[in-house]
């Protein structure tokens, strides 16, 4: 599998797949407020590329969790740059990663932004499945 491929899965469709999990449960894996999922439960806003990406990172852990069940929500963090070092990506890939522009990337690097929790959520999902992909 090529580490630039990137799905992406609504949030709102895990709760209502895996009933153990809650609004509050899924905000804090995700890196939000629980507003914000509540907004996406009524289709006022709808979730970030980055967040659907995150979402799919964490379909694919929980569809396949095993017993005891519900598993732990894990709620590691990465900073994204670490990427580049870690995998000898490209800016622009990583920014496709994390559904973020280019621009924020130099940001991050120049010190003129930090990136969000969300991000770094997604960038510790990112690392742990790359790992294994290129391991």
């Amino acid at each position: 599998m090529n580490i630039a491929h990137f799905e992406e899965t609504n949030p709102v469709s895990l709760l209502l797949q895996f009933q153990w999990l809650s609004q509050t449960q899924l905000a804090k894996a995700l890196g939000v407020n629980p507003s914000a999922v509540s907004r996406w439960l009524c289709g006022a806003t709808r979730p970030s590329q980055t967040i659907q990406r995150l979402a799919s990172e964490l379909f694919q852990i929980y569809k396949n969790w095993s017993l005891p069940f519900p598993p732990q929500l894990e709620t590691a963090e990465l900073d994204p740059l670490q990427l580049l070092k870690n995998f000898n990506i490209s800016r622009f890939t990583l920014a496709e990663a994390l559904g973020v522009s280019v621009r924020a990337i130099g940001h991050w690097i120049n010190g003129q932004n930090k990136p969000s929790r969300k991000v770094r959520r997604l960038a510790h999902q990112l690392n742990q499945k790359w790992v294994v992909l290129t391991g």
